[in-house]
Parts: structure tokens; sequence; C-alpha cells
């Protein structure tokens, strides 16, 4: 049973959630206590692989110890973000769902639609409606894309803001 978990997770694209994996195997005979298999690969933390909870499901990666070996491997380097499109992300993930003036407000900037652009193709954001005010701006979230990127389980994952209160005194 762990080896076809294993198989699922090696092709699949994107995060399995046991939704997805009931789905799939509670009709099999063979594949019963697949839950059972789940919870050991998620509790083994030896080998090169490791089953991780990231977006609402699963993904199997490589163990972060092998990621310098792996830097060396893979020579294109990934595009870098710029600070505006960082800081952008960053009021988003933290403030959503939210328009983009409210962006500019936060960031004191305006927001350029490169940016906005950019993110959406990356994956990490989406409109998920309309504020109803005159206008009707998008409001804008992060997507399961922005989660599984950043090996994030849920947004309450996110790293803690210090108050800026706080920041004053340091």
């Amino acid at each position: 049973m762990r080896e076809a978990l294993l198989a699922l997770f090696l092709s699949s694209a994107e995060p399995l959630s046991r939704e997805r994996l009931a789905a799939l195997l509670d009709d099999d005979p063979d594949c019963a206590g697949w839950e059972a298999a789940l919870e050991m690969l998620l509790a083994i933390g030896e080998g090169p692989l490791q089953l991780v909870s990231v977006a609402g499901g699963y993904r199997l990666q490589i163990h972060p110890r092998h990621n310098a070996l792996l830097v060396r491997l893979h020579v294109e380097a990934p595009r870098p973000l710029s600070k505006a499109m960082l800081e952008t992300l960053a009021v988003i993930a933290y403030q959503q769902p939210i328009t983009r003036p409210e962006i500019e407000q936060w960031r004191g900037v305006a927001v350029s639609a490169q940016i906005m652009q950019q993110l959406q193709e990356r994956g990490w954001i989406m409109v998920a409606g309309h504020r109803d005010t005159p206008g009707r701006p998008a409001l804008w979230v992060t997507t399961p894309g922005f989660l599984a990127h950043f090996s994030l389980s849920s947004l309450e994952a996110l790293p803690k803001v210090m108050a800026a209160e706080r920041l004053d005194g340091i």
C-alpha cells in the first residue's frame, strides 16, 4: 500500500488531499489501510524523500538537507522576486482579501499592473471577487499554488508579524 501511495504522490502535479486519496483508493480492496500507510509515510523522517502537508493536501518532495546538492544540479537560477513583488505578495497574503488601492495604501506606493500580472502568472494570486463599492474593485487573494510553492499547509502557517509599536523600541 505504501508503494501505491508513493506512486500517486510521484505522479501528481499538485498536492493530494485526503478526500482525493479516498476517491482514488477507497473502491480498491487492494488499497485497504491506505490511511495507516499515509500516517506512516508522514512520520518517516529518514531517506531522500519526505511527505509534507501543503496547501490542504500532501506532496512528496526531496528532503531539505539535499538542497545544496540540488542547487548545483539546476544551473538555471530561478527568477528572483523584486522587492516590490515581494512586498505586494506579503500584503496580499497577510491582508486578503484586499483591493489594489488598499495594497497601495499599505505599501505607500503605486502597484504596477506588471507586478500583479507576474504574481498571477506564477499562480500565486488571483481575483476572488469584487468589492460591492463604486468601481467594484477586484479582491485579491493568494492561491493554493502560493501555499504549495512556499511549503505552507495553510495561511495560519505564515510567520507572525511583529506589531509596529514593538518595532519602535528595538
